[in-house]
């Protein structure tokens, strides 16, 4: 059996439930994937329950752990297609083995599971020191970026405490969704069509100011082109005004 859900957290929620309701053990897909079904194999459309969500959620939070939620939704993020039957299991295997079971590594599923967490957190982590902003003329801080997962969630209340009293939005341009920060909260959503990113003079004063500071902390006999790819793969340099003009 093969379950089509909506492409969200609260969708593959919705159909971990209903695998529980109908004591199924399905293959979950997220609808507008590029999975090829079957004409053999059933298929089962999901449509997204805020309550049935809410239910797994829960159960997920108060009968397992809320770190293990936490895990499952950062996992998530990473949009990799298996994380959604992977999180079936987890939560078939908590709900039986209790709190620790994303410790329990033997099991393959799980070990997939922490491993897509891993690598989620890995980029949050290297977003954190690489995203740069740039002042706009109206005042706002903007930062352009591509991740490979959708984390602007997880990344923009870290800048929402270093910078809490300047407006700032985070621009994720892979995915045109925006975390914008308005000096009280962070709100997630989709980028609005003709978004401009302000003053582009005002921008190029600051990577000039970016690029100045680059070239001052840098010993000259030191530079090492090679291993600085190594540390900040070069796919990232085009949103690094430091790194412009660089071979």
């Amino acid at each position: 059996m093969t379950y089509r859900c909506e492409n969200s957290f609260e969708g593959v929620l919705t159909a971990v439930f209903e695998a529980f309701r109908l004591h199924e053990d399905p293959e979950i897909l997220v609808r507008g994937g590029m999975q090829q079904l079957s004409l053999e194999v059933g298929e089962r459309v999901i449509l997204t329950d805020a309550g049935k969500a809410e239910r797994v959620y829960r159960a997920i939070e108060q009968k397992i752990s809320p770190d293990a939620l936490q895990q499952m939704y950062a996992a998530w993020l990473g949009e990799a297609s298996d994380v959604p039957g992977l999180i079936l299991h987890a939560v078939r295997s908590g709900l039986r083995d209790g709190p620790r079971v994303m410790e329990q590594l033997q099991d393959p599923a799980l070990f997939r599971l922490n491993d897509r967490y891993r690598r989620v957190m890995k980029e949050v982590h290297f977003f954190l020191g690489a995203l740069r902003f740039v002042r706009t003329k109206s005042g706002l801080y903007h930062a352009g970026y591509e991740p490979d997962g959708n984390i602007t969630g997880l990344v923009a209340p870290h800048f929402a405490e270093r910078l809490s009293d300047q407006p700032f939005l985070i621009h994720d341009l892979k995915r045109n969704l925006c975390g914008v920060y308005d000096g009280n909260e962070v709100i997630l959503a989709e980028t609005p069509p003709g978004l401009e990113k302000g003053a582009v003079d005002a921008e190029e004063d600051f990577e000039r100011l970016w690029q100045r500071y680059f070239k001052a902390i840098a010993i000259e006999s030191r530079i090492n082109p090679k291993l600085q790819r190594g540390f900040l793969p070069k796919r990232y340099w085009r949103h690094l005004p430091e790194m412009q003009g660089r071979p």
